[in-house]
C-alpha cells in the first residue's frame, strides 16, 4: 500500500512540475509577443460579464470545466501548441495597445482567448480567432480527444440581447494552414474561375484564374489615380493557396440569410464563379462563415501589403 501510495505522490508531483513548466513557457512565449505581453494566463474564470453574477450562469461554466491553458499538438508538427484564457496583467488594466500592425493590426481587440502556435522558425504564432468579429467569446479549451478548440461564446436571442436562459453557445474549431477555422467536413473541392472582392473603403479586387491576373480596379489607395487599373501575375503557388482558402471556406453553403455584418465597420463582398459558370455571392460573411471567409479577406489584405497596395489614410481637416 505504501508502495502505491509513493507512486501516486511522485505521478502527482511531477503532474504539477509539467504544468509550472507550460506555465512558465506560456509566459515567455507571451512576454515575447509585442502585442500580447501585456497579458497574462486567465485562472479566475468566467471573465467579467453583464451576467457573471448570475448564480446559474457561474454554475454553468463550472460544469465546462474550464481550464486557464491546454496543451496540444494542433498543428502536427511534432510541438506542443497551447490554448489558453487570457486577461490582462494587474499594472495594464484599462491601458490601451497602441502598437498597430498593417495590414491585420494584429493588436486590436484582443478579447480574453489566445491561441499559440509552434512555428518552423521556433517561435510561436499567436492569435486569436475572435479579435475582428462582433462576438464575445467567454472562454476557451480542447475537446476532449485534444484535436478541435471549443470556443464558450455568449449567445444571443433574435432580438440581439443575451439569452439569459441558455447563456452561451459553442463553435467547434480547427486548426488548417496554421490558422483557426470553423469545423466542417470535408469540402467537395471547386475549379475556382474569377473572383470578385470589395471591401468598402478599402479596395475592389479581381483575382481572374484563366488569366493568371490579380486586378485592383479602385481609387481610394495611395497613390492611384483615378480611371487606371493595376494588376500583379497570379504565382502558381499564390494560386493554390487562394483556390485551397476559397474551397476550405465550403462557400457554397454559406447562407446569406443572416446578413448583419460581422466586422465592426464596413461591407465585405465575394461573387465566386466556380465549375461551369455558376455563381455564389456572399455578402459580409453570411451565416456561419464568419472565420473560414475573414482568414480569406486577411490573406487579400497581405497580398496587398506585399504588392506594395496601401491603405489610404483619411486625414483630418
Amino acid at each position: 500500500m505504501k508502495h502505491f501510495l509513493s507512486i501516486a505522490i511522485i505521478a502527482m508531483l511531477s503532474s504539477c512540475s509539467k504544468e509550472r513548466e507550460n506555465e512558465k513557457k506560456i509566459s515567455t512565449i507571451f512576454e515575447a509577443h509585442p502585442c500580447y505581453q501585456n497579458f497574462t494566463i486567465n485562472d479566475s474564470l468566467p471573465p467579467k460579464m453583464h451576467f457573471s453574477e448570475n448564480p446559474a450562469f457561474k454554475e454553468k461554466i463550472k460544469k465546462e470545466n474550464i481550464l486557464p491553458f491546454y496543451v496540444s499538438d494542433l498543428n502536427h508538427d511534432g510541438k506542443d501548441d497551447y490554448v489558453i484564457n487570457i486577461k490582462e496583467k494587474e499594472e495594464h488594466k484599462g491601458k490601451d495597445i497602441a502598437i498597430s500592425a498593417f495590414p491585420l493590426n494584429l493588436c486590436n481587440n484582443l478579447g480574453n482567448i489566445a491561441i499559440a502556435l509552434s512555428q518552423k522558425t521556433g517561435k510561436y504564432k499567436i492569435f486569436n480567432p475572435y479579435k475582428d468579429l462582433n462576438e464575445d467569446p467567454i472562454a476557451i479549451k480542447l475537446s476532449p480527444d485534444g484535436k478541435s478548440i471549443h470556443v464558450i461564446k455568449v449567445k444571443y436571442d433574435p432580438s440581439r440581447n443575451y439569452d439569459l436562459v441558455n447563456f452561451y453557445t459553442t463553435d467547434v474549431l480547427t486548426i488548417k494552414n496554421d490558422v483557426a477555422t470553423e469545423y466542417i467536413k470535408a469540402p467537395e473541392k471547386h475549379k475556382i474561375n474569377n473572383v470578385r472582392i470589395e471591401l468598402e473603403g478599402k479596395f475592389v479586387m479581381t483575382l481572374d484564374f484563366k488569366e493568371k491576373k490579380m486586378y485592383l480596379d479602385d481609387t481610394w489607395l495611395n497613390n492611384l489615380d483615378a480611371g487606371k487599373t493595376y494588376f500583379k501575375k497570379i504565382s502558381q503557388e499564390d494560386e493554390d493557396q487562394l483556390q485551397m482558402l476559397l474551397n476550405t471556406m465550403d462557400f457554397t453553403h454559406i447562407d446569406n440569410s443572416d446578413n448583419t455584418p460581422i466586422k465592426n465597420i464596413g461591407n465585405y463582398f465575394l461573387d465566386i464563379n466556380y465549375d461551369a459558370d455558376q455563381n455564389k455571392e456572399i455578402w459580409n460573411y453570411g451565416k456561419n462563415g464568419g472565420l473560414r471567409t475573414m482568414n480569406f479577406y486577411d490573406q487579400i489584405l497581405l497580398y496587398l501589403y506585399q504588392f506594395g497596395w496601401t491603405e489610404l489614410e483619411y486625414m483630418n481637416d
